[in-house]
């Protein structure tokens, strides 16, 4: 069980495209990095954390969402290993932030409807049809595998100041 430092944004891990991770190479540590993902997802209030952002290159993610709509609801663990986005529908814009950019928080377009394909932690190959915050999450562990974060959508008079707010709170990332 630990605790992992989450890389914050500027770090070249964070701008790669990460290739497909082999499951079986993986399967020895996975039980330990899955823990740690969870626990260093939840000691900050994230619903997910991609494997870059605590400085790996596993094509992997984990998010973690409430159960269901009720207060306080237990939460779901998914693992997505090598994902892809299969099918994106409709449209919403919608305040997004990142445990790799702390305390930013920017209003983003996204699909509101996704089907995603991606290996489970058991090493089966899942298909998901995802709505609301489940499909805005997909979305943005699966661009942190490509390389993307969720200001790279921003409007581009949003820029800026997104830039100038950057600057700002990089000082208390350390």
């Amino acid at each position: 069980m630990a605790i992992r430092k989450i890389v914050k944004y500027g770090a070249p891990i964070l701008r790669q495209k990460l290739k497909p991770t082999d499951f079986e190479t993986l399967r020895p540590q996975l039980p330990q990095l899955l823990q740690d993902m969870e626990e260093t997802c939840l000691s900050v209030r994230g619903v997910g954390l991609s494997a870059n952002q605590i400085g790996l290159e596993y094509r992997m993610a984990v998010i973690l969402i409430p159960e269901s709509d009720k207060k306080n609801a237990p939460l779901k663990r998914i693992v997505i290993i090598n994902p892809e986005i299969l099918e994106k529908h409709g449209d919403i814009v919608e305040e997004e932030g990142c445990l790799s950019l702390p305390g930013l928080w920017v209003e983003i377009p996204r699909a509101s409807d996704v089907t995603v394909r991606f290996t489970d932690e058991n090493g089966q190959v899942q298909k998901v049809r995802a709505r609301g915050l489940l499909a805005k999450a997909f979305q943005h562990e699966i661009d942190h595998l490509d390389g993307k974060f969720f200001i790279d959508y921003a409007d581009p008079a949003l820029k800026p100041a997104i830039k100038k707010e950057i600057k700002k709170l990089r000082p208390q990332w350390d």
